[in-house]
């Protein structure tokens, strides 16, 4: 790997381990529809579909800025929009 690779997926999991650590410092953990199959001392705030979708959506997310970026779109940091 080098430094003009960006892996999307792994930027998505970065961003929700952030998610994850602030559920977990508030002792909030999303109920999932897999919560039956997971393990009992599995005590992530973030399991299963729940985890796989939000991640997924995050990439999603991720991949469209870059595209817009790529397409001539400014990247503006540290500011609303006022659009959201």
């Amino acid at each position: 790997m080098n430094n003009k690779e960006v892996y999307t997926h792994d930027e998505a999991a970065l961003i929700i381990e952030m998610f994850e650590e602030i559920l977990e410092d508030n002792g909030i953990i999303i109920p999932s529809p897999e919560d039956s199959e997971r393990e009992p001392d599995n005590k992530a705030c973030l399991y299963g579909s729940v985890y796989s979708d939000l991640l997924d959506a995050v990439e999603d997310n991720l991949i469209s800025m870059l595209q817009k970026q790529k397409d001539g779109a400014e990247v503006v940091s540290y500011e609303f929009s006022g659009r959201v």
